[in-house]
């Protein structure tokens, strides 16, 4: 039987009182089947290829593995499946942030365009945050 494991809430304890992002995922919550634990983490795995190697690569790694994501290529090593769909999860998150810290850079330099070309408009502060 699956378990299955909410990791949509970041207030999400789990038994140390800390929550789940915090600790990592844990490999008692992973299945196995790599779209669905890709899936409980928020994350849309359109297509992946994982290697089980019988001697470690030349960082030292026995596990190394691909994946597309929302059409985003993620190649990654680890030591174990855990540790790779943690190692993944983290490149992801890092992207995410990335583009949130560009949209937010080019709103704010679309707005300041605007206000160069319309100096008499009005501007509501909460549009500039």
């Amino acid at each position: 039987m699956l378990q299955y494991h909410d990791f949509s809430n970041s207030a999400l304890l789990s038994g140390n009182g800390t929550s789940a992002h915090e600790t990592g995922i844990e490999s008692s919550s992973l299945t196995g089947n790599p779209y669905t634990d890709f899936a409980r983490l928020g994350m849309d795995l359109q297509g992946c290829h994982i290697r089980y190697r019988r001697t470690p690569n030349a960082q030292g790694h026995t596990l190394t593995g691909t994946f597309n994501i929302c059409g985003t290529g993620y190649t990654m090593g680890a030591d174990s499946y855990a540790q790779l769909v943690e190692r993944v999860h983290a490149k992801w998150l890092e992207k995410q942030a990335y583009r949130r810290r560009c949209r937010a850079e080019k709103r704010m330099r679309n707005t300041l365009a605007f206000i160069a070309r319309h100096p008499d408009a009005t501007i509501l502060p909460a549009y500039l945050s």
